[in-house]
C-alpha cells in the first residue's frame, strides 16, 4: 500500500491518499479532489508517494493517512482537498429523512421530551432531534478516531 500526495501546481493545495497500488492515474476519491482535477485538469496536479507500507494493516496505513493530512493541513480548504469529519456527516435533510424512518413517532416524542428538559436543565434552547443526532454522531467519530481508541481496538483484535 501507499500513501500518496496530489499537489496542485498553481496555488499548492494538497489532497493526501492511499491505494493499495502506486497507479499514477489514481488522483483520489475525495469529492474537493475530484472537482478540482475536472475544473483545473490531471496537469494542473503533480502526484507523489509520500509512504510506502508492505502488508500493513488498514489501521496503520490510516494513521498515518491521517497523520500526512495534520501535517499538511490538507483538512482546511485553505490549504487542501482532503475532507473534514464533519464534511462526511448526512446532510440535514437527508438525516431528518433517514431518521423519519428510523423513529417512531413514539420514540420522537420521548426524545424530544428528553431534549426539552435537558435544555430547560441548561437553560438554553431546544435543539431540533437532527441536530442532536448530528452532534452524537460527531462524537462518535472523534471518539472512534482518537488515537488511543484505535491503539485499544488493534490490542482487542490481536
Amino acid at each position: 500500500m501507499v500513501v500518496y500526495k496530489i499537489t496542485n501546481t498553481k496555488d499548492g493545495k494538497v489532497y493526501v491518499g492511499y491505494s493499495h497500488n502506486d497507479n499514477p492515474n489514481n488522483f483520489g476519491t475525495g469529492k474537493y479532489i475530484k472537482r478540482a482535477v475536472r475544473d483545473l485538469g490531471a496537469d494542473s496536479f503533480e502526484r507523489e508517494v509520500i509512504d510506502y507500507f508492505d502488508d500493513s494493516a488498514l489501521e496503520e496505513v490510516l494513521q498515518n493517512v491521517e497523520r500526512w493530512i495534520k501535517a499538511y493541513q490538507s483538512d482546511n480548504p485553505k490549504y487542501g482537498y482532503n475532507e473534514r469529519a464533519e464534511d462526511c456527516l448526512p446532510q440535514k435533510r437527508r438525516l431528518t429523512k433517514k431518521l423519519q424512518v428510523l423513529i417512531t413517532p413514539q420514540d420522537e416524542e420521548v426524545l424530544s421530551s428528553i431534549l426539552i428538559r435537558k435544555s430547560m436543565e441548561n437553560g438554553t434552547k431546544p435543539i431540533s432531534i437532527s441536530k442532536y443526532v448530528r452532534q452524537l454522531i460527531k462524537l462518535h467519530i472523534v471518539k472512534e478516531t482518537s488515537n488511543e481508541h484505535i491503539i485499544d481496538r488493534i490490542k482487542i483484535e490481536s
